[in-house]
């Protein structure tokens, strides 16, 4: 992890930057899967994933991220796999914000996304909330648990299950 890195998870609180840590270092892990030119990025966005709770704007951390890396120049792939980790788009639906917020984050034709989009997600869902390492069943379990049923977080977890499962497989079944 680099200096850059290491100064936008600063704002986080200790265990959501031990978690991103972690995140990034499980991608570190199975990058090689992935085409080698999108390696680095898919790396950069596993550590910088969750950097928008720390940089909150529009209050919805996958935009609020990707707004702000988008600021600092760092690539179209990383600012994607921000703004898209882990069904945003789902939780964003349940939030009740325009579907739009992603369209400038949005890619199309680039060779592997899918599969990073995938890793990235895989990478998310098998680590706990300070970092630990979690099967993706204890994973969602935990965040049902800490999350009050009808709250937006259980809400969005509940509908994009099998959205995140499907996802998690497909990267389990790349490596």
């Amino acid at each position: 992890m680099n200096h850059a890195i290491a100064e936008l998870l600063s704002p986080l609180t200790e265990s959501r930057r031990a978690h991103s840590i972690a995140v990034g270092r499980r991608m570190e892990s199975i990058a090689a899967f992935l085409p080698a030119e999108l390696r680095a990025d898919a790396v950069t966005a596993a550590y910088l994933h969750d950097v928008g709770y720390g940089h909150p704007d529009l209050g919805f951390h996958p935009i609020d991220g990707a707004r702000l890396l988008q600021s600092l120049d760092y690539s179209d792939v990383v600012c994607h796999l921000v703004a898209f980790h882990t069904a945003a788009e789902v939780e964003a639906g349940v939030r009740g914000l325009d579907a739009s917020l992603f369209d400038e984050f949005r890619l199309t034709d680039v060779a592997g996304l899918d599969a990073a989009d995938d890793f990235l997600w895989w990478a998310d869902l098998s680590t706990g909330p300070s970092g630990e390492e979690f099967t993706v069943d204890e994973r969602l379990a935990e965040i049902l648990r800490r999350y009050e049923p009808g709250s937006v977080v259980h809400t969005a977890i509940t509908q994009a299950e099998p959205r995140l499962r499907a996802a998690v497989q497909r990267a389990s079944g790349s490596m």
